[in-house]
């Protein structure tokens, strides 16, 4: 029922960003000392939902159960630009997840920010990237994490990702749906 929630207001938010996108192709704000101005590109923004698995292996710490919990996530990126036939961005997100363990408060909630570099694969198919990632995640698995994986590009605004994350304390796999502005 979390997992729900979460996703609901994850669609809402992108179905907001996306009305107000809408209403304008560019942004620009004035900053607050300066007569310079500010100018962001939504056509570089990027939203997205998606579901995680989380998974922590005991095995070679002890004897203990592994601990084991799935979740949902949002996240907004911006491209930065193109460079040596790759794309590069920044992400940001939020992932939720149950309890990694029966009867215990101990989950992998928390806000996360990498860099990701994508790589498209025309020799494979012209909708098709390899991404990989790195960054760091804030509260429920504090520290640095790297990841790789793949995107399909649906529509030219609308994405598919298949992912696998090594985090500081899990490993989660992950599947996300995006939106390009």
């Amino acid at each position: 029922m979390q997992i729900m929630k979460t996703l609901t207001t994850g669609l809402v938010c992108l179905a907001s960003l996306g009305t107000n996108v809408a209403l304008s192709q560019e942004s620009t704000t004035k900053a607050a000392d300066t007569d310079k101005k500010i100018t962001i590109n939504l056509d570089k923004l990027r939203v997205g939902v998606g579901f995680n698995y989380n998974r922590i292996d005991n095995s070679s710490l002890s004897s203990a159960k592994d601990g084991k919990a799935s979740g949902s996530q949002v996240f907004f990126g911006y491209a930065l630009g193109n460079r040596y036939g790759t794309e590069t961005s920044i992400e940001a997100g939020y992932i939720k997840s149950g309890e990694l363990y029966d009867n215990s408060d101990i989950d992998v909630n928390g806000f996360w920010g990498s860099a990701v570099v994508r790589k498209p694969l025309p020799e494979i198919r012209e909708d098709l990237s390899a991404i990989a990632r790195i960054g760091v995640g804030l509260k429920g698995d504090d520290g640095l994490f790297v990841g790789i994986g793949a995107q399909y590009d649906i529509h030219p605004n609308v994405f598919v990702r298949l992912e696998y994350l090594n985090k500081d304390l899990t490993q989660s796999y992950q599947a996300n749906l995006g939106f390009s502005f």
